[in-house]
C-alpha cells in the first residue's frame, strides 16, 4: 500500500477529518503531519480543490448581487 505524509489544514471549527474508504474510517487531526494512503490523500486534495472552486464562484456571485439569468 502506497503511503503519503500530509497535512490537513485547520479550519474553522477545529473538527478533524473524517473520511471512509472501503469500510475504513479514517479520523485525522488538523494541522499535524500525518502519513496516510494514498487514496485517503488523493480524496482530500479532490475536496479542497472543489471546496475552493465552490468558494470563488460563491465570491462571483455574491459580488453581482446574485446572478441574471
Amino acid at each position: 500500500m502506497e503511503t503519503e505524509t500530509i497535512i490537513i489544514e485547520k479550519n474553522g471549527s477545529g473538527a478533524p477529518f473524517e473520511c471512509c474508504i472501503n469500510s475504513v474510517n479514517y479520523r485525522i487531526e488538523r494541522g499535524v503531519k500525518v502519513e496516510v494512503p494514498h487514496e485517503v490523500a488523493e480524496l482530500y486534495r479532490r475536496g479542497r480543490t472543489e471546496r475552493l472552486k465552490s468558494e470563488s464562484r460563491l465570491a462571483a456571485f455574491s459580488r453581482a448581487d446574485g446572478m441574471k439569468l
